[in-house]
This record gives structure tokens, sequence and C-alpha cells, in this order.
């Protein structure tokens, strides 16, 4: 509730509080007239009586008029708040345009499969080389020699010192990836703020260093381990 409606809702209802009180008031005068009557007081005149019944229904009508008037002035601040209410929400213009998050996305996702697929051409490359200049093909790095500048092939993995790369399978990786990306979003909107956000924010950390895991696997291995 806005400012402006709780004043208004305030000032109406101390008015017909007042009128309402004055018609009671009113009332009441009328009525303790007629109780003295009753109990025999002989100073009372018709008049009296009459003018203040008249009085107390002159301060009902008061009293009505003003509990109207209090209704109208609500409606009017209800309706001067929705106005403006309705004015700032056509007013606002989004700071960031959804389409392009979502191109954004795509594009990551786009350079992402590059990469890999960029990655996968030079270790192609390389392995056709060392074909084509008799390397010969060994079972670890241990058996790697000299002669041979410390290169080896072993299938589609190239050993090179103590490194080992390999072709990656991003596409078949994929599904597992955005599966764990996905959890990762997930645990972050369950959670956007709040006490359990931190952990929300951890467990979806869990998920994205397992993406990043599968990615470097495969690609480069150190100390010789096969991908």
């Amino acid at each position: 509730m806005t400012e402006n409606l709780t004043a208004a809702r305030a000032t109406a209802d101390t008015a017909v509080a007042a009128a309402v009180q004055e018609a009671d008031e009113a009332a009441n005068l009328a009525q303790a007239l007629e109780e003295r009557v009753r109990n025999g007081d002989d100073t009372i005149t018709p008049e009296q009586i009459a003018n203040a019944r008249e009085l107390g229904q002159f301060a009902q009508l008061r009293a009505d008029a003003t509990r109207r008037k209090a209704e109208q002035a609500k409606r009017a601040a209800r309706l001067a708040d929705l106005t403006q209410l309705k004015a700032d929400i056509d007013a606002h213009t989004e700071t960031t345009d959804t389409d392009q998050l979502v191109d954004n996305i795509f594009e990551a996702l786009l350079a992402y499969t590059q990469h890999f697929d960029a990655h996968n051409t030079r270790v192609n490359q390389w392995r056709a080389r060392m074909t084509e200049l008799g390397v010969p093909k060994v079972m670890s790095t241990a058996h790697l020699s000299a002669d041979d500048a410390h290169l080896g092939r072993n299938g589609h993995d190239l050993y090179v010192g103590d490194t080992v790369y390999a072709p990656v399978d991003h596409k078949g990786h994929m599904p597992y990836q955005l599966e764990q990306l996905g959890a990762a979003i997930r645990y972050i909107a369950s959670h956007p703020s709040g006490p359990r956000h931190e952990q929300a924010r951890a467990n979806a950390q869990e998920h994205i260093d397992r993406v990043k895991a599968t990615a470097r696997a495969g690609a480069r291995t150190q100390k010789g381990h096969s991908a």
C-alpha cells in the first residue's frame, strides 16, 4: 500500500469516526430527554424532544454523507495509485534483451564445440605428420625414445614427452555437460538469495567443475596417463 493511499484511508476513517460520534451523541440526547420524561421530569417540553430528534437525524445524515465521501476518497486514492503503477510499468524498459541472452548462450556453446573441433583437427594433423615421419607405436610414454624426439603413437593418443594428447568426443560428452550445467542453474534458481544461497552456489559449482573436468579429460593428460 502506498503512502498516498494510506494517508487517504487514515483521513477518511478519522472523518467518519468523528461524524459517527456526533450522530451517536445527538441520538443519545433525544433518548436521554425521553427517559427523563418517563421518570417524571415535567420540565422537558415536546419541542426539546422534537429538536433533539431532528438534530439526531441530521447528524446521522451528515455521518452517512461523510462515510460516502470517505469511500469516494479511498477509491480515488486507490485509482491514483493504480494509475501511477500502470505508468511505472508502461515506462519500464528492459535493460537486458532476453533474445540477446539466448543468442549469447548459443554463441558460447558454438564457441565451445568449435574449440574442440579445432583441437581434434590439430591432433589429427599431428598424428598424420607423426605417421608420415615414421614415429613408432608405443605402449606408454615410458617407451619413448630420444631417437624419435620423445614422440610416440598409441591408437588415437599421441605421446609427447610425458604428455598425452587425444581427440575429444565433445559431441558425445555434450548431453552430460548440458545436464550438469542445467543442474547448476537449478540450484541457483531455487535459492537466488537468502540463507541457503551460498550452499546453492557451492552445489552449483560442483556441477560446473564436473563439466570443466569432462572438457579437460582426453585433451591433454600429464604424466603419461591415458585419457
